[in-house]
């Protein structure tokens, strides 16, 4: 069983930058851990190290509860540990343009909304945070809302089924649990039928 990701609420931080891959987000020298906890003091490392403007918001004493980026967030590798070490930081969503696709459905996966805006969403979105950046937004999964400091609200988007995931206290294999009969069925008929694929095991 997993969390219910019903909504999001907090300050948000936006990161001027198409194209963030997930090396930037999780350098590749930490694949080696295996622990989820404490991915989050690896967040942005490098990118950190160097002083860059775009993760000047983790200077803050608190983290963010959403990211605010631009076009194809989460790019490149498959690496999950990206979306592990938002996650342990303490982001909850990103909104953006558009994702790259494994990073998007490991952010589903690991109960972290990933939320796609039309540009003309999006630049309401960013000019709101310049006017007021330190005031909270409030995403809403089953309304696909997004209610900007202003008190207006605006559409976003999510991957077909990310939203039944979002909400749902099931995980993947709770879900492949749900059709138990069917695959023990599916074996019996197997081992009847085909026996020498079943001497395969």
């Amino acid at each position: 069983m997993k969390a219910v990701i019903a909504e999001v609420a907090g300050r948000a931080a936006v990161m001027q930058r198409d194209d963030i891959d997930t090396d930037a987000i999780f350098p590749g020298r930490f694949l080696r851990l295996v622990q989820r906890t404490g991915m989050g003091a690896h967040l942005f490392a490098d990118w950190l190290a160097e002083g860059r403007s775009e993760v000047a918001f983790m200077k803050a004493s608190s983290p963010p509860r959403l990211l605010v980026a631009l076009q194809n967030f989460g790019c490149g590798s498959s690496r999950e540990h990206a979306v592990w070490a938002l996650a342990d930081y303490g982001v909850q969503a990103v909104v953006a343009l558009s994702f790259g696709d494994i990073f998007r459905n490991n952010c589903v996966k690991n109960g972290v909304v990933a939320a796609t805006v039309t540009p003309a969403n999006h630049a309401r979105l960013l000019a709101a945070l310049a006017a007021a950046p330190d005031a909270p937004l409030h995403l809403t999964v089953a309304d696909r809302s997004l209610q900007l400091p202003d008190g207006s609200v605006i559409g976003v988007t999510l991957a077909d089924g990310h939203a039944e995931q979002l909400l749902s206290a099931e995980d993947e294999v709770d879900r492949t649990l749900r059709h138990d009969a069917a695959l023990r069925e599916y074996e019996a008929r197997v081992q009847r039928d085909q026996p020498w694929l079943a001497s395969m095991d």
